[in-house]
Formats: C-alpha cells, sequence, structure tokens
C-alpha cells in the first residue's frame, strides 16, 4: 500500500489540517503569552512544520510493524523509539531554529519553559497521526478482503451455475442418443433428421454462457427446435399448445432455463402414458415480473419413471444463485395436470 497522505489529492488534505493547527496554535501564543503576532506566527510555523514532516514518516513504522503476537514487543519498541526520536528531534530543531528570532528576553525564557509542553504536544501529535493510520490500515483491508469475498462470491455463483449446466446437457445428449439408436434400427429417416436437430441445438445450447440472458423469443424458437427433436421420436403423441403475449418477447430470461421444464414434461408425461400428451406453454407479464406457465397431462395411475431429480431442482438453483432470490419456482398438481410456472424478475441486462 502506498503512502496514504502522498497519494492522490490526500496531501492537500493534510496540510490543510496542518495550516489550521498551526493558525490555532499561533493565536494561542498571540492571545495567551501576549507575543507579537509575527513571533507567535514563526513559532507556530516552525514547530509545526517540523511535526508536519515527521507526521509523514510514521506511516513506514506503521506500514512495516506487525501485530502478531510474537511480534507485538518488537511493535511496542519500535513505536517507543519513534517516539522518542521524533519528539528529542521536533524540540531540538525548533528550539535551534526559534533562538535565532529576534525576540526580546522573555521569549528566549518562554522556550526554555516550553519544551515539556512541546514535548507533551508532540506526544499527542504522534498518538493521533498512527491512530489515523492505523485506521487507514484497516479501512483498506476490509475493503480488501470484501473485494476478495466479492470475487470469491462470483467465481463460487459461475462454478455452481456450470456444475448444474452441465449436469442437464449430458442428461438430454443420453437420451438424443438413445432415441437415435432405437431410430437407426425402425425408421433411419428419422434417425438422420434427429441427428440433424440434435446438432443445430447442441451448437446454440453449448455457444451460451451461464448467466447470459436471452429474450423469450429466442429461447422459445430454441424450444421449437428441442421439441421437434422429441417430435420424431413421439410423433403425434406430442402436441404443444402456445399462449404468448407479445410484450413478453423481447423479456429476458436465462439461457436453456426452459429446456429442463419441458424434459420434465415429457418424462413425466409422455413416458408414462400411451395416450397423446399436450404440453401447454403460456407466458405472460405482471408488473416487472416475467410469467411462464408450462403444464402437461399425466396419467396418476402409472408408475413413475425414476430419475435423479436434477430438472426442476436445478432450474430453481440456477434461479436462486443468479437472482439473489430463493422461490421463484412454484409446481402444482391436481387431477391429471402438473403445472410449473416461473417468475422472473425482469433486470437491466445485456442480451
Amino acid at each position: 500500500m502506498n503512502h496514504p497522505f502522498i497519494r492522490n489529492k490526500n496531501i492537500i488534505i493534510y496540510t490543510i489540517i496542518w495550516l489550521v493547527i498551526s493558525t490555532l496554535f499561533a493565536f494561542a501564543l498571540f492571545f495567551f503569552y501576549d507575543f507579537e503576532p509575527r513571533i507567535a506566527a514563526i513559532d507556530s510555523l516552525v514547530f509545526n512544520g517540523i511535526f508536519y514532516g515527521l507526521g509523514l514518516s510514521y506511516w513506514f513504522n506503521v506500514r512495516y510493524s506487525s501485530f502478531e503476537k510474537s511480534q507485538m514487543l518488537n511493535l511496542v519498541i519500535s513505536h517507543v523509539a519513534a517516539l522518542v526520536i521524533s519528539i528529542a528531534l521536533a524540540v531540538f530543531l525548533s528550539q535551534s531554529v526559534l533562538r535565532r528570532i529576534p525576540s526580546d528576553e522573555e521569549y528566549s525564557v518562554f522556550l526554555k519553559d516550553s519544551i515539556p509542553w512541546r514535548a507533551a504536544l508532540g506526544l499527542m501529535y504522534y498518538s493521533i497521526i498512527i491512530l489515523v493510520y492505523y485506521l487507514i490500515l484497516y479501512y483498506d483491508d476490509v475493503n480488501q478482503k470484501m473485494k476478495e469475498r466479492s470475487q470469491l462470491e462470483t467465481m463460487l455463483k459461475s462454478s455452481e451455475l456450470e456444475m448444474l449446466k452441465s449436469q442437464i446437457n449430458p442428461h438430454f445428449i443420453f437420451n438424443s442418443l438413445n432415441s437415435i439408436a432405437s431410430l437407426t434400427i425402425i425408421s433411419p429417416e428419422k434417425a438422420r433428421e434427429m441427428v440433424v436437430k440434435v446438432s443445430e441445438f447442441l451448437r446454440y445450447s453449448l455457444g451460451k454462457e451461464n448467466d447470459q440472458m436471452n429474450t423469450v423469443e429466442d429461447e422459445l424458437n430454441n424450444i421449437i427446435l428441442y421439441l421437434d427433436i422429441e417430435k420424431v421420436r413421439f410423433g403425434d403423441r406430442l402436441a404443444i399448445e402456445k399462449e404468448v403475449a407479445k410484450d413478453c418477447l423481447s423479456s429476458t430470461l436465462p439461457n436453456l432455463i426452459l429446456q429442463p421444464i419441458f424434459e420434465n414434461a415429457i418424462k413425466h408425461g409422455i413416458y408414462e402414458s400411451l395416450e397423446k400428451v399436450t404440453i401447454k406453454l403460456k407466458t405472460w407479464q405482471d408488473q416487472n415480473i416475467l410469467k411462464i406457465e408450462v403444464s402437461n397431462q399425466f396419467d396418476p395411475n402409472a408408475v413413475g419413471k425414476k430419475g435423479k431429480g436434477i430438472g426442476l431442482k436445478n432450474v430453481s438453483e440456477r434461479l436462486r444463485l443468479i437472482y439473489g432470490v430463493s422461490q421463484l419456482v412454484f409446481t402444482e398438481k391436481t387431477d391429471n395436470l402438473f403445472t410449473v410456472r416461473l417468475d422472473i424478475p425482469q433486470i437491466a441486462t445485456e442480451v
């Protein structure tokens, strides 16, 4: 850390403070000791000017000292030595210079008698300046720790998002490859079609950053591509209904946040039913909250498909990390309908 008073414009503030002290000192000599204004001003400028320079040098004693227990004795010795030397030097220099000022006998006697209180004043100056230096060090240390903590939290947030996304992508790829493998036997044409669509989907998803924001329009286009992939597998068993408000198309949301929702709908809707399943998507704006609702039919009597349960949990965790709000995912199950609603705060961010 550089000298706190020399860096930037702090030296101006430091100088102004000492000028105020010197002015008060001169007024005290003038009013209480009846010295001439010239004598009072010179005495004040010389004595306080010496401590002005010494005060700057005190920084180095503070900067390179340590509060460790093993170093406390050295710290005390260092400050005591600096205090004694600086006071002795200040008194000696001020006395040497001030004696040369043309004055009367009364001022000469005053110089000799003022040595004790000048030393006491030097002790006060030293204590205050040292305290200010330690407060500055403490303040800078707190700021540095807060900055490091902020950087660490950012890195942690990024790594958590990366982990969540890395759980989703392999899950999708695994299902798609299994489906392609099956289609190569029963329908090679559909297998080729699915390979092309999977390639386009992965090109889109892998090219996005974890915390990058997309418009609703872009995200929906990607979801349609994803659903086209699934339709190659399920055909007419999968139907999609969309009710998207036009004022929502330019709203923003985290990239690929909808994919796990639709994966969940297909897994618990189509996989567990032999009937046609309709997945409904609805979006609307409620003040500064984008609301997205995805619902799907399911067979309440079907044996649930086992999984790791990472889909909705990861969506909720990603939203918590990005927006700092714990509850942005809501689910509801009624009869044979399962509904997921996302509340996406609309904040100023670049897309």
